[in-house]
This record gives C-alpha cells, sequence and structure tokens, in this order.
C-alpha cells in the first residue's frame, strides 16, 4: 500500500480549507447584494433542478439570519421541504424534526398549519398498515387533528381530514383484526371487548361496519350457548 507523505496531507487539507473559505466569501459576497425575496427565489430555483444541497445554503442563510422574520420562516420550512422531498429515511427524519420544531418555535404563525401537515406525512411515510406497528399512524392523527381544530378553514385543514380519515380507517381497522383473532381462538369476550371499543372510537369507518356485523354474529351464538347451558 503506497504511504502518502504527512506533508502531503497537510497541503491537501490545507489547500481544501482555503477553497471551502472561498467558496464561502463568494456565497456571502452574493447575498450581501440581494435582498431576501431575492435569497429565497434563488433558493427556490435549486429546489426545483432537485439540488437541495445547495438551495438549503440560500434558505439556510435566511434562516438564521432572518428567525423572526416571515421570510426567514419561510425559508426554514423550506429547508424542511428539501429533506421531505428526498425520500430517503434520514431525509425524513429531519424534515420530521424540523416541522415538528417550527410548529412548536412559531404557534402564532400561519405556516403553522402547513408545517403540521408535513409532520403528519413524514409519520405517514413510516406506516406499514394495520398489522404494523401504528405509532406513526397515531402520531399522524395527532398532528392531522391539530391542523382541523386549530386552522378549520384553511386549505389544510382539507387535507388534514381526508388523510385522517385514512388514519382512523387503519386503527379501526387494526382493531377488527385483532378482535376477529380472538374469536378464532375462543376468546369471545376479549373479542366482544375489542369489538365494542371499535364502534365506540371509530363508527364512520368500513372497519366499525364489519365490526358490528361480528359483534352481532358472536352476541347471538352467546345467547344459543346461554339457552343450550340451562337446557
Amino acid at each position: 500500500m503506497k504511504v502518502v507523505p504527512v506533508a502531503l496531507v497537510g497541503i491537501l487539507v490545507f489547500t481544501a480549507c482555503t477553497s471551502a473559505r472561498k467558496e464561502e466569501d463568494r456565497f456571502l459576497a452574493e447575498v450581501s447584494q440581494l435582498g431576501k425575496e431575492e435569497i429565497l427565489a434563488k433558493g427556490d430555483a435549486l429546489a426545483e433542478k432537485k439540488k437541495y444541497m445547495e438551495a438549503r445554503k440560500y434558505y439556510s442563510f435566511l434562516a438564521d439570519s432572518f428567525p423572526n422574520d416571515p421570510v426567514g420562516r419561510r425559508a426554514a420550512l423550506r429547508i424542511a421541504d428539501t429533506f421531505f422531498a428526498s425520500k430517503d429515511p434520514e431525509s425524513q427524519a429531519e424534515a420530521q424534526v424540523r416541522y415538528k420544531d417550527f410548529a412548536t418555535r412559531y404557534p402564532n404563525d400561519p405556516q403553522r398549519a402547513y408545517a403540521l401537515l408535513m409532520l403528519s406525512r413524514t409519520y405517514l411515510q413510516q406506516a406499514r398498515g394495520p398489522q404494523r406497528d401504528l405509532t406513526p399512524v397515531r402520531e399522524a392523527a395527532e398532528s392531522l387533528q391539530q391542523v382541523i381544530s386549530l386552522f378549520p378553514d384553511s386549505a389544510e385543514a382539507e387535507e388534514a381530514r381526508k388523510l385522517l380519515a385514512r388514519c382512523r380507517e387503519d386503527l379501526a381497522t387494526h382493531e377488527l383484526l385483532v378482535a376477529r383473532y380472538y374469536a378464532q381462538v375462543g376468546a369471545t369476550e376479549g373479542a366482544r371487548n375489542r369489538l365494542r371499543y371499535l364502534l365506540r372510537q371509530f363508527p364512520e369507518t368500513e372497519a366499525a361496519k364489519a365490526g358490528q356485523q361480528l359483534l352481532q354474529e358472536l352476541e347471538a351464538k352467546e345467547q344459543v350457548r346461554s339457552v343450550t347451558s340451562r337446557t
């Protein structure tokens, strides 16, 4: 294996650092000549081309320099959007942190509805159906309910209602599947309790309709058993 001299390594590191400093100086010189909206537009143009890392430089400058300015806050959300658009699990996790941070830090910002909606979508990206861990679905439902409760007339609330219906259907289906399993193994009382919970908590769902029918069947069988045991 060829050994690189220590002196050469030092030169390479120094060159890289110098290059990075020059790039940073060039960037700062550029943004110093631009207005806030122009800087945001630069980031938007790069994000449109899916050059997310480059776009974040412009967004981050605004978010860090003007955290309490509407443009700075919009830039903070755009950073989260670039992570969300990247789709990989690490980026989704970063987007989730940033949307949550925005919703918590700026409770009165008009964009909070958007942040909460997008937060729910990061959770739903992790959902794997009613037979798997439903924690992401429950977290998404909580964020969606906040959108609907706090911003009922917003465009985000309209989408939130649709997504919440899907979440509730998954949660209800989970309860139905558990109840069916209990019924299959002979744990009739457990099945009926689960079905009553399903009907009480998720009455509007398709799963509740199937659950109502199953409950009626189980109660009819129980009545037959009671009559038989007395004769």
